[in-house]
């Protein structure tokens, strides 16, 4: 795909963003509800070897800055680096559920496109928000986890929301068993599928119940540990 299409399409995606209020920030374009909580747009631009075409994909989230102040100091990441809380894929919040990509052809007219992602996102998008900005809700999905949240995140946020709401105990208890989950072995069923992702180029992320703990985890475990309670 040329450099010119892709420039085409991400100037369409600003200028739908800046219609709703979203200001670009880093990998993301955010709008603020109040001082703790932002909306989040972020947008995956791919060609899958189609010539000619684009295909976007949107994830839709919600980032809390406290919530997100707790995990940096937990983790140890990098403090610069914005990220969101909580995010979903976009076609998983319409109708069909599933997977869902923009496709914008290059030398054509793609208005009808963009308008198309615009409506999508204010249709099933400032819903997600609606409901992602109530900390309840937030805590609800980590708690029952929601589908399409992996492990390793949720693995460290829930403890966190734990704490959050005045039961750090819980969050050990989470924790613990996150750790005999993670030292599990793996069957021959999903070693062979984590073979293939790691094969097509998937990425395989340690620590998810494949056998081996992930160190950054356990140090994780430690400072959570030697927290004050609230």
């Amino acid at each position: 795909m040329s450099k010119e299409f892709i420039k085409e399409i991400e100037k369409g995606l600003s200028t739908i963003c800046n219609k709703i209020g979203f200001k670009k920030k880093q990998y993301y374009f955010i709008k603020s509800f109040n001082d703790n909580v932002i909306a989040t747009l972020n947008f995956g631009i791919v060609s899958h070897k189609v010539k000619g075409h684009i295909f976007v994909d949107v994830g839709v989230g919600v980032a809390y800055n406290d919530i997100e102040k707790l995990y940096t100091e937990l983790t140890n990441i990098d403090k610069s680096i914005f990220k969101h809380t909580i995010s979903e894929q976009l076609g998983y919040l319409m109708p069909h559920k599933n997977y869902k990509e923009w496709d914008f052809v290059e030398n054509a007219d793609n208005s009808n496109t963009f308008e198309d992602l615009l409506n999508c996102i204010q249709t099933y998008g400032f819903e997600y928000f609606e409901r992602m900005k109530d900390f309840n809700n937030l805590f609800e999905a980590f708690e029952t986890r929601t589908p399409g949240l992996l492990n390793q995140a949720r693995d460290r946020y829930l403890p966190i929301l734990y704490s959050m709401k005045g039961e750090k105990r819980k969050g050990i208890q989470f924790i613990e068993e996150a750790v005999e989950r993670q030292k599990k072995p793996v069957d021959d069923g999903k070693k062979e599928f984590l073979k293939k992702l790691a094969g097509s180029g998937g990425q395989v992320i340690i620590g998810n119940g494949v056998g081996k703990v992930d160190p950054e985890y356990l140090k994780f475990a430690e400072n959570y540990k030697a927290m004050p309670s609230t």
